[in-house]
């Protein structure tokens, strides 16, 4: 608790200290004032709107990735404070507690390194996406954007690359599937690591009951495709 005590203290002072700088280099290299929406939607030919995808797709994404995303205002403060406490143990980074609109952010407007400094413009543009867009807007552009390994881009490409069909159509199954490559789309790649793929799909069927998702009936029937699936 002392280290998460601090952890916050430390992130107020350099919120204070480079929130100008921050923001002015935001605007200055990505213009955050523009429709990020219509920036995404206009560089992904099949963008697909939040409306015409499967609840279970969205909520087996939030049960896995940020389950708190519907409480928070861009980041998890508790999710920074247990990263903060591993990476000091370890000496580096390693973990970096970001929720979904930080990594929206990352994705948009940052590179990959591993640095404190990274992470917390990480944080400010997360805040920003925040106050300008809704979550379910943010949950659009983030299925839409990342990267789902096997040169899949987006949700609607990952679906008809690992099942040959369009996001709408995908089971309930398929959705857990989909959802638990974001981690590591390589790692995870059901087509060239199938059992490992399977294990994760069970850890996210696992939280999305336990989040309140699904009840038990559902997660027996999602459970249940997932036999057919490996047929």
């Amino acid at each position: 608790m002392r280290n998460i005590f601090i952890f916050i203290v430390v992130l107020i002072i350099c919120f204070i200290s480079i929130n100008y700088y921050v923001y002015e280099k935001i605007n200055e290299s990505y213009s955050t004032e523009q429709d990020l929406m219509k920036k995404i939607s206009s560089n992904i030919p099949d963008y697909i709107k939040i409306d015409n995808m499967p609840q279970n797709l969205l909520d087996a994404v939030v049960a896995v990735e940020d389950k708190r995303f519907y409480m928070h205002f861009g980041f998890d403060i508790i999710g920074i404070g247990r990263a903060f406490i591993s990476n000091l143990k370890e000496g580096e980074i390693i973990q970096g507690g970001s929720t979904i609109t930080q990594q929206l952010a990352k994705n948009l407007f940052l590179s990959n390194e591993k640095t404190y400094k990274r992470k917390l413009k990480e944080l400010f543009i997360a805040v920003k996406i925040e106050n300008l867009y809704t979550k379910e807007e943010i949950l659009e552009m983030y299925l839409n954007e990342i990267y789902y390994g096997a040169g899949a881009n987006g949700i609607q490409e990952a679906s008809q690359t690992y099942f040959n069909k369009n996001v709408e159509e995908l089971t309930s199954a398929q959705c857990t599937m989909l959802a638990g490559i974001i981690q590591a789309p390589s790692f995870y790649n059901p087509k060239k690591h199938p059992e490992r793929a399977k294990k994760r799909q069970e850890l996210v069927i696992n939280l999305m009951a336990k989040n309140g998702y699904i009840n038990k009936e559902a997660e027996r029937n999602i459970k249940w495709q997932m036999v057919f699936m490996s047929q």
